[in-house]
């Protein structure tokens, strides 16, 4: 579907309409979709972009209401030359459980939803 679509039609068709996931602490949900993100290393997506999307998915169906930021930064030269991209999810316009050098640095280019 990924392929199929424009980014914003992709992201609008995993947000959830309604919350139906509940007797789950949402803390213990996101420890274990982290976990998932970290088994399919076959995906066309890094590591940050599954844990984002498992989590925008899953954790908005218990009622939290996450987003999501897609960022860019030019590559330190330790890393080679290029630009190097992040997605990480925010609560509240603040990052959810994210180390700040994660995404420090980065630019956000785009965010979901679009408010």
């Amino acid at each position: 579907m990924y392929e199929q679509t424009s980014l914003p039609e992709f992201l609008l068709a995993i947000t959830p309409d309604m919350v139906d996931v509940v007797h789950v602490e949402p803390d213990e949900l996101r420890k274990l979709l982290d976990a998932m993100a970290r088994l399919d290393r076959a995906s066309p997506f890094g590591l940050c972009l599954r844990r984002s999307l498992l989590r925008f998915h899953f954790l908005r169906r218990t009622g939290l209401q996450l987003g999501i930021n897609f960022g860019v930064r030019l590559r330190q030269p330790s890393e080679g030359t290029g630009v190097a991209g992040h997605a990480w999810n925010t609560l509240q316009d603040q990052p959810y459980h994210e180390n700040e050098e994660d995404y420090r640095g980065f630019k956000v280019i785009y965010r979901w939803p679009e408010n």
